[in-house]
């Protein structure tokens, strides 16, 4: 097997990095908990949760530190090998899970996993539980994705209604889309997220184009695991992009695009979590839209929901202390105060957000989106290169976006397919996790 978890570094440089890190050394008796945090909105709401934690302690003193979220990625691959990470790690728990796997974090304690089984949703608590059947991580926040669209331009267009099929939603598209005197685009219709790097890229087409489709990224076959998408399903779900941004035109490569771009009032429907409504909030509050649920397709209902985990590391001083805070960080009082505030959304079940939804009302869409029966949530599978497989795949598909020629191409948008598949059965075959 391939051990991708290598992390040895000159002394000199890792004790430069650690300083970075904020890592730092606490006077003898002293309860100091280091939190690190990828997202603005989330340190800030780390930072008053803890101030209301260190209120009923005042013995113990709660330290946010935040890193862009790759930054901080490569800062974990460097400190908790070295056991000098923080007591509290906020990340996906894609990124997590190949630590817990190599011994780097702390398994939840056995009353708190009865806590964690009584508190949260079946699908969140199988998100976490490893291949030991121990639970790895927190799953604090639910990253689920629905549909954003602007209600004027709807009505403008003469669009009566949320698309119920990927089909119509292509159709309502079509219809949003403006262009000036020259042909070019002046309101997308339907931003696909074309480009960001990264597994998020992957991640929105999986939801966009893969589930409505049928296509899986990976699948199951006794112990093992090999690429799902290398067939009728899989080509269909790129054509749709290729088609959209080449042949409908309804999205364009150099456009602005993602949440800033639907707060300007540039796009009529993109895909996104529940953050972007604190973030309409606080800098488009004269936006009028609203959220519906991923279209369905002719292979499936559904949308990507991946864990937000917090993780304590086997190397924390302050195990007790760090679970005892990260379970103050989702009762019911913090669960509502993050979700209004930051706009992410709590995974704990159970929780009244009536009050919310009379000033919010689109978040109610994201907690139905988790409860409706027959609309799946998905997640990553908890393997070493999960990581790796969607980064990887985002590279091709960006590549691969940008490609006219695959238009009316069926052999081109296959031979692109096929050997995304083959890099994917290669990562897993370096891992020896490949199913023959």
């Amino acid at each position: 097997m391939k051990k991708r978890m290598i992390f040895a570094m000159a002394t000199f440089w890792l004790a430069a990095v650690l300083a970075l890190l904020g890592v730092t050394s606490t006077n003898a008796g002293e309860v100091v908990l280091n939190v690190w945090t990828a997202f603005p909105e989330l340190n800030e709401q780390v930072e008053w949760i803890a101030a209301k934690y260190m209120e009923k302690h005042p013995d113990i003193k709660i330290k946010a530190t935040l890193f862009p979220q790759r930054a901080l990625e490569e800062k974990v691959a460097v400190a908790l090998p070295a056991g000098q990470a923080a007591d509290l790690i906020e990340l996906d728990k894609m990124g997590l899970y190949p630590y817990y796997v190599a011994g780097y974090l702390e398994p939840l304690p056995e009353n708190l996993v009865a806590w964690l089984k009584d508190s949260y949703p079946d699908y969140a608590v199988t998100s976490v539980t490893a291949d030991d059947g121990r639970i790895f991580t927190f799953p604090w926040l639910n990253s689920l994705k629905v549909m954003f669209y602007n209600k004027d331009h709807f009505k403008e267009a003469g669009i009566t209604k949320t698309p119920d099929t990927i089909d119509e939603m292509l159709e309502m598209a079509k219809k949003l889309t403006k262009r000036d005197a020259k042909g070019n685009i002046t309101q997308v219709g339907l931003d696909l997220r074309l480009s960001g790097g990264g597994f998020g890229t992957s991640q929105k087409y999986w939801c966009q184009t893969m589930i409505p489709y049928g296509a899986k990224v990976l699948e199951k076959v006794g112990d093992k695991w090999r690429a799902a998408y290398n067939n009728d399903a899989g080509r269909q779900a790129l054509q749709f992009y290729v088609d959209a941004v080449h042949k409908y035109k309804v999205d364009s490569l150099d456009f602005k695009s993602d949440a800033e771009a639907f707060g300007l009032g540039l796009t009529s429907m993109f895909q996104r979590e529940a953050w972007v409504v604190g973030y309409m909030a606080k800098n488009a509050p004269s936006i009028n839209y609203g959220v519906f649920f991923m279209p369905k397709g002719p292979g499936g209902w559904g949308t990507v929901g991946n864990t937000m985990g917090l993780s304590v590391p086997k190397s924390s001083q302050y195990k007790k202390e760090a679970f005892d805070f990260a379970m103050f960080m989702m009762n019911d009082d913090m669960s509502r105060a993050t979700f209004s505030d930051s706009g992410w959304q709590p995974f704990r079940q159970g929780v009244d957000y009536s009050e919310l939804y009379k000033t919010r009302p689109q978040l109610a869409t994201f907690i139905e989106a988790a409860q409706t029966e027959g609309h799946a949530v998905l997640d990553y599978e908890n393997i070493a290169p999960i990581f790796e497989i969607h980064s990887r795949m985002a590279d091709r598909l960006m590549a691969a976006f940008k490609q006219a020629d695959l238009v009316d191409n069926p052999d081109g948008i296959a031979e692109v397919v096929e050997d995304m598949a083959k890099e994917t059965n290669r990562i897993l075959d370096e891992y020896d996790l490949l199913a023959q």
